[in-house]
């Protein structure tokens, strides 16, 4: 706790010297500083302290006859409300708001205007020491020693200004409720201080915190869709003895002598509940892989799975357009097409792409075809590198030159790309029963019919590990047998889909970088909180 002050309190020194202040309005033109707010509350005898920070019942039990509202519903209930033909051009009722100063406004010898938040939404707030029946030294002592950032009750009347503004005039003198002890910047825009310290950020720029509401109700229009369809939300384990489920290097820890892992995707343990007669189940949560940091990727993520039995992959295909339509239409995003998303098979477009065939997708087989058209064989590569490369740069980007903003199936990837996943011969070549969905060329949809037969599994975790100590690939998947034995009693023909929320998120919101939507940025960020 000491240290996170110490380094806030040197944030808001560099602040002082890195931007500028507005000019001073006439509240604070008194000596009252922060610093010196700051001073008398810790000069404060304990026993005396209650009242910069006091119980907030026991500031709402001094206006017992008012009745409290949050600020959004006190704005729908009056925000149309004609005060005109009232008395004094108020509503005689009182009612108790409260919220943080954004700003505050002498005007005249006994009156104040505080610009008042609660909920994201503002209302404003005017004292007058006649409508609180203060003498006006006591009360302009009282107000002026209110700043920007504390936090305040106010108790008074519904009205309009002359202008028309909704506004809150106060009967009784403003309660603290808790004060803020530094002074803020007016402007912040250092990315390295915003990223040190994304509590400021969001007090400061507000807008800031737009990415983050939006990636919450992703989440509860997510979890709505599935529950709507009798989908169970469940908890699986985080700390496992692997982290099995997906391409990826796991978080390794200890529990007492025991080696454990932190997850990197549910998948494995979704598919043992469906194993145990859990028809249709989904988790919302987040997956952590010991891997690098950029744009897209950070080492702790959000991401949604779900399970459903008897499903087919044109059904997930189905599944996946209603809820991302549903999606749009909440956030009022219109997609091309409407509902029918752009669908391209993974061989025959690369096919046609290229006008050269892919019929030997063994080792040589790939070196081969980037022989023949003319590209760069990259330094370590193996035969899921070579393959993913040619998705990347061939089908991945048509989301971008033909589809832009518009979802785009890729499916039908050969079986070496998809361990996890159900496959059949096509033409000679295994070919995995599988579709991801990419925007703007990036991944959004991951989904599959799942393997169900346990041989078949068994051989493609062999297949996975002997790629690994051929082509020393640490992101080829990590075999789990315990499931594999589990797998033994019946897995039914079986849908599975997951979606990087945090990327949904990016989209939506329409920013960049996934520390954007993450509410304390990226991992580098958050060690420096």
């Amino acid at each position: 706790m000491r240290r996170h002050t110490q380094l806030l309190s040197r944030c808001i020194n560099t602040f002082k010297v890195r931007f500028s202040t507005t000019s001073i309005s006439r509240a604070d033109t008194s000596d009252l500083t922060y610093d010196s707010r700051a001073h008398e509350i810790a000069s404060t005898a304990k026993g005396g302290r209650d009242r910069y920070y006091p119980r907030i019942s026991s500031i709402r039990e001094r206006s017992s006859n008012g009745s409290v509202m949050r600020v959004p519903a006190f704005r729908k209930h009056f925000d149309h409300t004609d005060f005109s033909s009232l008395a004094n051009n108020r509503l005689d009722e009182d009612y108790i708001v409260e919220g943080r100063i954004l700003g505050v406004r002498k005007a005249g010898k006994g009156m104040y205007f505080f610009d008042l938040e609660q909920d994201n939404t503002r209302l404003q707030i005017m004292a007058t020491n006649k409508l609180t029946q203060m003498e006006i030294d006591k009360f302009n002592q009282m107000h002026g020693w209110f700043k920007p950032g504390d936090y305040i009750s106010c108790t008074g009347y519904a009205s309009r200004t002359k202008t028309g503004e909704l506004t809150l005039k106060a009967n009784k003198p403003i309660e603290l409720l808790t004060p803020c002890l530094l002074k803020m910047p007016n402007k912040l825009v250092d990315k390295g201080i915003i990223n040190n310290n994304r509590v400021l950020n969001y007090l400061v720029n507000p807008a800031s915190k737009q990415p983050i509401i939006i990636k919450s109700k992703i989440i509860q229009c997510i979890r709505q869709f599935l529950i709507q369809r009798d989908f169970l939300e469940v908890q699986t384990p985080i700390l496992s003895n692997e982290g099995t489920g997906a391409n990826a290097n796991p978080f390794k820890t200890k529990f007492k002598d025991t080696e454990i892992q932190l997850r990197v995707a549910p998948e494995l343990w979704l598919k043992k509940l469906v194993i145990g007669g859990f028809d249709k189940v989904f988790e919302i949560g987040n997956n952590f892989r010991n891997e690098g940091i950029d744009q897209t990727h950070n080492p702790e993520f959000t991401s949604c799975e779900f399970y459903q039995a008897y499903t087919s992959l044109e059904e997930l295909m189905q599944l996946t357009e209603d809820m991302l339509m549903e999606i749009f239409k909440t956030f009022g995003i219109t997609i091309p097409n409407g509902a029918s998303f752009p669908k391209y098979e993974f061989l025959p477009t690369l096919e046609s792409t290229t006008g050269e065939p892919l019929d030997d997708l063994s080792f040589d087989g790939i070196l081969k075809y980037y022989n023949r058209l003319n590209l760069p064989i990259p330094q370590g590569a193996n035969p899921t590198s070579l393959l993913n490369n040619l998705s990347e740069t061939l089908l991945e980007s048509l989301s971008v030159t033909k589809h832009p903003n518009t979802p785009v199936f890729i499916y039908n990837q050969p079986e070496i790309l998809s361990p996890l996943a159900k496959s059949s011969v096509v033409n000679n070549i295994p070919i995995s029963s599988r579709f991801e969905l990419f925007i703007n060329g990036k991944e959004f949809v991951n989904a599959y019919e799942e393997e169900n037969d346990p041989q078949q599994q068994f051989d493609k975790f062999r297949q996975q590990q002997e790629n690994k100590r051929e082509y020393g690939d640490d992101e080829m998947l990590i075999p789990d047998w315990n499931y594999v034995q589990t797998m033994k009693l019946g897995l039914p023909p079986t849908g599975g889909w997951g979606i990087g929320i945090d990327r949904l998120a990016m989209f939506i919101s329409g920013v960049e970088r996934i520390d954007s939507v993450l509410p304390f940025g990226n991992l580098r960020d958050v060690l420096k909180q």
